[in-house]
């Protein structure tokens, strides 16, 4: 049997269908469930089009030059938490003879 006949066939014999009568609203809510956005497809829709601002070079050179002056500026605050630190380590150092033999380099 050919194409022609096969497709003649279909239309001279429908076949009944009964659909429920729930059907179309079924129908309806499985739509709206899948165009509700989940938080997964919100957080991915938005780190595209971060990714996409990234792409262009103006956002992407302030970006970088963000995340220098934040590293810059936190390495500051580490440098100076650890002086006031390491100046009374180097005075327990001067006057403990225990720690002053350790530094000590013999010929």
């Amino acid at each position: 049997m050919n194409d022609d006949q096969l497709h003649q066939l279909l239309r001279e014999s429908p076949a009944p269908v009964s659909l429920p009568s729930s059907f179309t609203r079924e129908v309806w809510a499985r739509i709206e469930a899948a165009e509700a956005t989940s938080l997964r497809t919100a957080l991915s829709q938005l780190w595209q089009a971060w990714l996409g601002t990234l792409a262009r070079p103006v956002p992407a050179f302030a970006t970088i030059a963000i995340c220098m002056l934040l590293g810059g500026g936190f390495g500051l605050i580490q440098q100076q938490d650890t002086l006031p630190v390491r100046g009374e380590l180097t005075y327990v150092e001067s006057i403990n003879p225990f720690l002053q033999m350790d530094h000590e380099v013999t010929p």
